[in-house]
């Protein structure tokens, strides 16, 4: 069986996860794990994110997978939105591929507070 382009980006992002952790994760000092926080937390973020939700079509995906580390370049995007007031991923991908916004889950609230769902991502 084929497999679709986005369970091909999945595997991809879980791929530049493993290799952030043991190229980059595991050679950091205490002090340059702190200086990275941020960055380290964005990673995080966008891995969950993308593993838990439907956020692309097929040709988004395709776009992503053109790239070797498109967790990084989601993170990056992360990270710039996790600085200004007001943001969230759902926002942060429209921008990053260009939609205008008329994509976005009428359904979903992309402001609601979800920070009792973390508990989840830390007990695996």
């Amino acid at each position: 069986m084929c497999k679709s382009t986005i369970e091909l980006l999945n595997e991809r992002i879980e791929q530049n996860y493993e290799d952030f952790k043991t190229d980059t994760l595991v050679t950091l000092t205490k002090k340059g794990v702190f200086e990275l926080a941020g960055h380290i937390s964005a990673i995080e973020d966008v891995r969950f994110f993308m593993s838990t939700h439907d956020w692309l079509d097929e040709g988004e995906a395709a776009y992503l997978l053109s790239f070797d580390d498109p967790l990084e370049m989601l993170a990056a995007e992360w990270e710039d939105w996790l600085s200004d007031s007001g943001c969230n991923f759902g926002k942060a991908l429209d921008e990053l591929l260009g939609r205008d916004g008329d994509d976005l889950d009428e359904d979903f609230d992309y402001d609601e507070d979800d920070s009792d769902d973390w508990g989840a991502v830390f007990e695996e």
